[in-house]
């Protein structure tokens, strides 16, 4: 029975150590500062606003008048399409279509591959982004029309008429189509283009709106945050901000992110509201934010993009560019993607920035040292995860590892004989490694002046 019992134990012992066994951190994943550029492309013209991604390929409009294509794995231009006038919006696409809007009110639409199928003038002046929704493209105007159109064809099907220039695209859910207006309203239509409801703020909304399952997010002018509850078409929430909202928010399962124009990044509880964290953008800016896993990085009408956890609002990387960064930061594995611009050359460039992967290696004396003396060259990597080291010397005649305890990011020497030496250090994780090395001199050992008598008259 004793022996039963010490058994059970010992087993129960084994099973709480496995328990309290640390687990293996995974490998960091989105994007990790410091960040280094490792390539870029040029191309014609400064960038209107904003690049959109879909599986891999990069889309935007230049004021040259150029629509381009990138693909970001292979870091090259796919195609590039020029229309009549300066693009005035965005491109937006569909499945297999690519719609544009230049600024003589021309809609044009093209294939995937940069072809054009067809164009069609507006006579209205176009003032929001386009949208499609269930088959039909979407357009707000300057005289207050949204404009419903064929997107095989281009032709209209039907016009609403709101109170004032619409400037806010139109957002969608299962029944609804929605939009804001210089009229201070929201305006709720049917999917057939007729008033269900309308939704005063007292003030325009020029802003994009954001929607999910079962609210609408929203800036206005007079600096008020709103969430507007989808089912009673009632305000749910607002906050009073420093100043207006002219990029779009962005939303997850439980917060909302936006900039006001005092160069505020608030966090937002959804549900109720409250300010989670805020902080303060290096210069105002139109472009919304890149959210990556944990983090938010944001650009502004500044050379640096800044990056902050998402969940505290902690700072966790910086970036200088060197120059004003032109358009948002857009996240395409492994690479994190920036547009500058040349006034000079009206040349616009696409950068492609990836986590910095380096070692250095120093040294606790200056070469050249003494036979005998301690010298401690110390490695430090960055850019890895749990790194591991392997220190080695080298002469004319061979090399040998000298360090093999790969924890360690240091190694001492006490030097035995005279020459040149290459001291390396290679570093390495799961998927990163790096090396590097410096030489180091060790001087003959100089025998002094009264032992040098001694030895003569010996």
């Amino acid at each position: 029975m004793k022996k039963l019992t010490f058994l059970f134990l010992i087993s129960l012992f084994l099973g709480f150590c496995s328990f309290f066994k640390p687990k293996t951190l995974p490998y960091p994943s989105g994007v990790i500062f410091p960040l280094e550029k490792v390539e870029e492309i040029t191309y014609q013209g400064k960038i209107v606003d904003l690049m959109q991604k879909r599986n891999g390929i990069i889309y935007f409009s230049t004021l040259k008048g150029f629509v381009y294509s990138f693909d970001s794995l292979e870091r090259k231009i796919l195609w590039k399409f020029k229309v009549k006038n300066p693009p005035a919006r965005v491109p937006h696409w569909s499945k297999e279509k690519i719609y544009v809007l230049d600024r003589k009110n021309t809609l044009y639409c093209l294939d995937e591959k940069g072809q054009l199928l067809w164009d069609k003038e507006i006579e209205e002046n176009i003032t929001s982004e386009l949208r499609e929704n269930r088959e039909k493209l979407y357009l707000g105007t300057e005289e207050g029309g949204l404009l419903a159109f064929n997107p095989e064809d281009g032709e209209k099907i039907w016009r609403f008429q709101a109170g004032g220039a619409i400037r806010s695209g139109p957002v969608f859910s299962d029944s609804w189509i929605v939009f804001g207006c210089d009229d201070g309203s929201l305006y709720f239509l049917s999917l057939r283009g007729k008033l269900i409801d309308k939704f005063n703020t007292g003030d325009k909304i020029e802003a994009p709106l954001s929607i999910d399952e079962k609210g609408l997010y929203f800036g206005s002018n007079d600096q008020y945050f709103y969430c507007l509850s989808l089912k009673k078409r009632k305000i749910k929430w607002k906050v009073k901000t420093g100043g207006k909202i002219f990029s779009q928010p962005l939303i997850d399962e439980r917060r909302v992110f936006f900039i006001s124009w005092d160069s505020v990044l608030y966090s937002l509880n959804k549900k109720n509201g409250i300010i989670l964290w805020w902080q303060i953008l290096p210069s105002r800016t139109l472009f919304r934010p890149e959210i990556i896993e944990e983090k938010i990085v944001a650009s502004s009408f500044s050379s640096t993009l800044v990056c902050f956890d998402i969940m505290t609002g902690v700072r966790k990387g910086t970036y200088e560019a060197g120059q004003e960064v032109k358009s948002n930061p857009l996240w395409l594995d492994p690479y994190l993607l920036i547009n500058l611009y040349n006034s000079k050359q009206d040349e616009g460039r696409l950068v492609f920035l990836k986590k910095l992967v380096e070692v250095t290696l120093n040294s606790s004396k200056e070469s050249p040292a003494k036979i005998g003396d301690e010298v401690i060259f110390t490695a430090k990597a960055t850019g890895f995860f749990q790194p591991k080291y392997e220190f080695y010397l080298k002469t004319e005649d061979k090399e040998e590892v000298v360090q093999e305890i790969p924890e360690k990011g240091s190694w001492t020497w006490y030097p035995e004989a005279p020459g040149v030496y290459t001291i390396g250090v290679k570093v390495f994780d799961n998927k990163e490694k790096a090396e590097t090395e410096i030489s180091f001199t060790i001087e003959k050992e100089e025998i002094k002046e009264a032992e040098k008598e001694k030895y003569v008259s010996s």
